[in-house]
């Protein structure tokens, strides 16, 4: 049919497929097939075996031909003719297809032909293109827009305007913010601080003086770094308003003369340097406030950080910024010693992955001793500096009312230093300032720090067993407070729980009092139907009786026949008869990644909530398991051969559910990619020959957000194994 393109032209599309012969092809149309020309060589009295493959041009498919087609047989090592005379049908077919007649060769011959590489398909298109009933040979600019003044001066009755295409589709994903490195490696950096117990500072003054920034830190005022080549001087208002008079008369006096087993500087000392207003050169000026505030409201041990930018008048280049952000740790305590805080700052560092330090002594004008913080650098292969720190000279403590028997420790180091060796930035400038790419803040992980990370030469995000058998005994001693919790919680709710995890179980499913029933309500989006819990129920009802609800939240409009039957015809055995019901609730509670989550109560422990279909599943997993001696269904850890094995299925559902579930069509896409690597190594299933937990919520997850059909290879064919899986035969 011709396709009309702004009446201007008319064009019709012609297809045609044909036929011809490979140069093989033409080669056996004129000289016959090889199994022809082998019968024809062997005479009346035939050839041996050997001589025919030494001599005879692709001796193997020759045999092969005549013998199936009985021309010849073997008498002892001669090959003999079988027949007098032969027809070559293979000559015949390809001199009808170099003679355009193709269409008499049957179909299944030109597929064997084809697969042979004997005959090839052609396949040409022609375009037809006529004038059309707008033909014009000059190019008028269609508008786009319906302007003010096309309006007011009657032009747009003239004007050809640009038809609009209301079937177009608009973009499936709007560009959204993101964080820059610098602020997550902040908010890792905050949290390890706060997991520590230190108390963050305000560090909201950009502006110090220069009593704060140098004096009450025991720097002389003749010292460099004071000079207007390094620091930012402000000139308007160019003095602070006030300072401690009490507190600066006792810093000038340890300056001049001295003081507190020191003799000072011995130096004039000027009030109005110290007035100077400029900007911070370092978060320790706040450090002293703070040191100085709890002098005065009275001396308790504390533990101080802050995070945040300083100034310094530095020449710009690859490692270096005039504005950069500075990470301080201080602690406050009586007796405080040296070895006090190497222990501190090798908790801090080897919660950020850097466990090889060493300590360098150096000198500061307001520490002693002071340690430079070296750590072994793997890319580079080489020792680098990532700090700095020491304890507070009594010449900067004991003026601000601290006792004799406090020792103040600080460390420090930059934010955008280890910014650049985690994200393998070579310039410091392309983490901040004009040269900073947008892709580097899109693409880069929310995750910075991997507290999991092997080191025993692993690449960075692949977990080594050990790494990843700690994290198994961390989420275990959690569950065993968990469950010293929920007993605390029964206890008081008059419920008796037995001691071990397995006897909890059985308590929730009704295992020790036949009678009773349990309810497990799950709370689940319609947009996100948890196709695992169907699987999950399958295997459960083979262990005891199960009773299967679904209800509609008034929160929800539209819901398909579909998910209203989520369990199947039947819904199971009768409540009455039942030793727990799982009733499933469809809600709708937002359009955000957490509304989406599917949530699971269990009853009479209300309180007791399980978010995300991962952790939904554990649950049920385990409640499979547990509920007799020998399950039909093992898919989570009674299934698993080993301890590592289970620690592989549960990252591997932390994975589905902070990349897939969680993440956004990029991360989703790697994901994918990742997943169809693996299986390209191991399969058919995601840990080897067994179906476990993690190929269920996989399959639950690209169902779910509709990715199956356009899944890699790997990952479409690792599908069909599990839809071939007993358990997930009535999965969609």
């Amino acid at each position: 049919m011709p396709v009309e393109l702004i009446l201007v032209v008319l064009v019709k599309q012609t297809t045609s497929k044909s036929w011809e012969c490979t140069e093989e092809g033409a080669s056996l149309a004129s000289e016959g097939s090889h199994e022809a020309r082998l019968f024809a060589s062997l005479g009346k009295e035939g050839r041996s075996l050997a001589d025919i493959k030494a001599n005879v041009p692709n001796s193997n498919i020759a045999l092969g031909a005549a013998m199936k087609n009985k021309w010849v047989k073997k008498e002892g090592e001669k090959v003999v003719p079988a027949v007098s005379t032969i027809k070559d049908e293979v000559q015949l077919h390809l001199q009808a297809v170099s003679q355009g007649e193709a269409h008499t060769v049957p179909d299944k011959v030109k597929a064997d032909y084809k697969k042979r590489k004997l005959i090839k398909e052609i396949e040409k298109t022609v375009f037809e293109v006529t004038k059309g009933s707008e033909f014009t040979t000059s190019v008028v600019k269609q508008e786009a827009e319906l302007t003010k003044d096309m309006i007011e001066s009657g032009q747009w009755k003239n004007t050809n305007f640009k038809p609009y295409n209301f079937k177009s589709k608009g973009r499936v994903e709007l560009r959204s913010g993101h964080l820059h490195p610098l602020m997550q490696l902040r908010s890792e950096f905050r949290k390890i601080f706060l997991e520590m117990g230190f108390t963050e500072m305000p560090t909201n003054n950009y502006v110090e003086s220069a009593f704060w920034n140098f004096d009450a830190l025991f720097q002389p005022q003749q010292h460099p770094a004071r000079d207007a080549q390094d620091t930012f001087y402000v000139s308007d208002p160019e003095t602070c308003l006030e300072v401690p008079e009490d507190y600066l008369e006792r810093v000038r006096k340890t300056h001049t003369e001295g003081g507190y087993g020191s003799i000072g500087y011995q130096c004039k000392w000027d009030r109005a340097e110290a007035d100077k207003n400029l900007l911070r050169t370092h978060t320790t000026a706040v450090s002293a406030r703070m040191l100085h505030k709890l002098a005065q409201d009275g001396f308790k041990p504390a533990k101080y950080f802050s995070i945040d930018r300083v100034y310094r008048n530095e020449t710009l280049d690859a490692t270096h910024l005039a504005e950069f952000h500075q990470v301080e740790g201080v602690v406050a305590d009586h007796n405080f010693s040296i070895k006090n805080l190497m222990g501190v700052i090798g908790s801090f560092f080897k919660k950020i992955g850097m466990t090889d330090l060493r300590f360098k002594p150096t000198y500061n004008p307001y520490t002693e001793p002071s340690m430079e913080i070296y750590s072994y650098h793997k890319g580079l292969k080489k020792w680098v500096e990532i700090g700095n720190s020491g304890l507070f000279r009594p010449e900067m403590l004991r003026p601000m009312g601290l006792p004799e028997s406090v020792k103040v420790c600080g460390y420090g180091l930059s934010l955008e230093r280890p910014a650049m060796i985690m994200y393998g930035i070579n310039s410091i400038r392309e983490l901040v300032g004009p040269r900073v790419k947008m892709e580097l803040i899109l693409d880069n992980p929310v995750c910075t720090i991997d507290k999991f990370r092997g080191t025993g030469g692993e690449p960075r995000g692949a977990p080594s067993v050990t790494a990843l058998s700690k994290r198994q005994e961390l989420i275990l001693d959690k569950l065993s407070a968990l469950q010293a919790k929920v007993a605390s919680i029964a206890s008081k709710m008059g419920v008796t729980l037995e001691g071990t995890v397995q006897a909890v179980t059985s308590q929730l499913t009704g295992g020790s009092q036949p009678g009773r029933l349990h309810d497990v309500v799950v709370y689940a989006d319609p947009r996100r139907p948890p196709y695992s819990l169907r699987a999950l129920a399958a295997a459960l009802s083979a262990e005891l009786p199960l009773c299967l609800r679904v209800h509609c939240h008034s929160s929800v409009k539209e819901i398909s026949e579909k998910l209203q039957q989520f369990w199947g015809a039947g819904g199971g055995a009768e409540r009455s008869q039942s030793q727990v019901c799982i009733t499933l609730v469809w809600r709708q509670e937002g359009d955000s990644p957490a509304a989406l989550l599917p949530i699971l109560s269990v009853s009479p422990l209300s309180a007791t909530q399980v978010s995300g279909e991962h952790n939904i599943a554990r649950y049920l997993a385990r409640l499979v398991e547990a509920s007799s001696e020998h399950p039909k269904y093992h898919l989570y850890e009674r299934g698993a051969s080993s301890h590592v094995e289970v620690t592989e299925v549960d990252h591997l559902l932390d994975q589905y559910h902070t990349r897939l579930v969680l993440g956004s069509n990029k991360e989703r896409a790697g994901y994918l990619r990742e997943v169809d690597g693996g299986l390209a190594r191991r399969q058919p299933f995601l840990v080897g020959e067994t179906f476990t937990l993690a190929d269920l919520l996989l399959l639950s997850g690209l169902v779910q957000l509709r990715l199956l059909e356009s899944a890699p290879q790997n990952v479409q064919r690792w599908s069909k194994f599990c839809l071939s899986h007993h358990l997930c035969k009535n999965f969609i």
